[in-house]
């Protein structure tokens, strides 16, 4: 354990262990302040003790409105995750139709090249066919 860290985690503790300091003070206007600094009038030093958090369950309204709101949620939840489970099922049956269709354009083209084409042609198929590739190359396969 590192010194800093150790010396962060003693001055937690000791943090912890002692009580806060508060005094009440009475305003010269007659009015009461409750402050961390000494008073500079008239004044007294509060005992407070440590403070204790003690865990309360939930009435039974609260109860009943806390399950309310989870149910809602729960539905909500799963209303977004249904979509997103059904986007993405679309995604992939897009994404192999598109990869259908490019695989099926590329053919078309390499059968062009194969069985002739006019010499204007020639270069425009060609990079039809490195275009198709490399689209497969990317996302298809």
């Amino acid at each position: 354990m590192s010194r800093p860290f150790f010396l962060f985690s003693i001055l937690l503790a000791s943090a912890a262990v002692f009580p806060a300091e508060v005094y009440r003070c009475l305003a010269p206007d007659g009015s009461i302040s409750l402050q961390q600094t000494a008073c500079k009038e008239a004044g007294e030093r509060i005992e407070t003790g440590e403070a204790q958090a003690v865990w309360v369950s939930l009435r039974k309204e609260e109860r009943r409105l806390y399950e309310a709101y989870r149910k809602r949620d729960r539905k909500r939840i799963e209303a977004q995750r249904k979509a997103e489970r059904k986007r993405v099922a679309s995604r992939k049956e897009q994404g192999s139709m598109t990869c259908y269709n490019k695989q099926h354009s590329l053919d078309e083209v390499q059968a062009k090249l194969r069985t002739g084409y006019k010499p204007s042609e020639g270069d425009r198929l060609r990079r039809r066919r490195d275009y198709l590739e490399g689209y497969l190359r990317r996302f298809c396969r």
